[in-house]
């Protein structure tokens, strides 16, 4: 699991949490957060690990991040595991993401779907954009006895994360919208969500509204061209 790509998703978090910390601890958190950006992760460690024993979420979280891995200690599942459960515990969504997607991926515990679900929806709930897009994806694929597939919620999740400019869940969308699950077949809005997820890099998104494109005339691809300009420029 590669957590660390997912920091910048968690801004709107922290921010909300260090608001229930101390002037003290802020600065502490800054001064750790700083640390763990120029990548000076001993330093990192050494401000945020004294936080997290006094019960800041923010702090557990990259605490565990950190054992996750391998940044400045030695890389343990088991730690990483037990200070995102602190974190989680507290309703940081990030650490309530990430535990999602420990239990959904097993190895490290045992696989337990309706427990990873269980996780991604209070994070999704939150606005987590990363929860949202992992419990659309439970939701698509179903996962045996344990998760129905439900197109339903897989559109309703997927169109929470990729409101929120998450590419693969703009993807995800448009191929809802082109094969008509959980949402009325819309060739146009296939086409603005797979050329959403394409201009932020995504080769198969792009792939995609080629594809699509042959299924629209003209005036089709224009007004799909344009709904898509005008989420840009509402979404900036």
């Amino acid at each position: 699991m590669n957590s660390a790509m997912r920091l910048n998703l968690f801004k709107p978090f922290l921010a909300a949490f260090f608001l229930l910390t101390s002037v003290g601890a802020q600065a502490d958190l800054q001064g750790g957060r700083s640390a763990y950006k120029n990548k000076d992760f001993a330093a990192a460690m050494q401000e945020f690990k004294p936080l997290a024993d006094s019960g800041v979420a923010v702090a557990q979280f990259y605490v565990g991040l950190m054992y996750d891995n391998g940044e400045g200690v030695l890389q343990d599942y088991q730690q990483a595991i037990t200070w995102y459960r602190k974190a989680a515990e507290q309703g940081f969504a990030p650490a309530q993401s990430n535990l999602g997607i420990v239990y959904e991926m097993g190895g490290r515990v045992e696989r337990n779907y309706k427990t990873a679900v269980s996780w991604y929806r209070k994070a999704a709930e939150q606005g987590e954009a990363t929860a949202q897009f992992n419990l659309g994806a439970v939701y698509y694929a179903g996962r045996g006895d344990e998760i129905a597939r439900n197109y339903d919620e897989a559109a309703l999740w997927y169109g929470k994360a990729a409101e929120q400019g998450n590419a693969a869940a703009q993807n995800s969308l448009g191929r809802l919208y082109e094969n008509g699950q959980g949402v009325k077949t819309d060739y146009v809005q296939a086409y603005k969500w797979y050329a959403l997820s394409a201009a932020s890099g995504s080769e198969t998104a792009q792939q995609n509204k080629e594809f699509v494109a042959t299924r629209l005339t003209e005036e089709q691809i224009a007004e799909a061209e344009t709904l898509a300009k005008e989420w840009k420029a509402k979404h900036k």
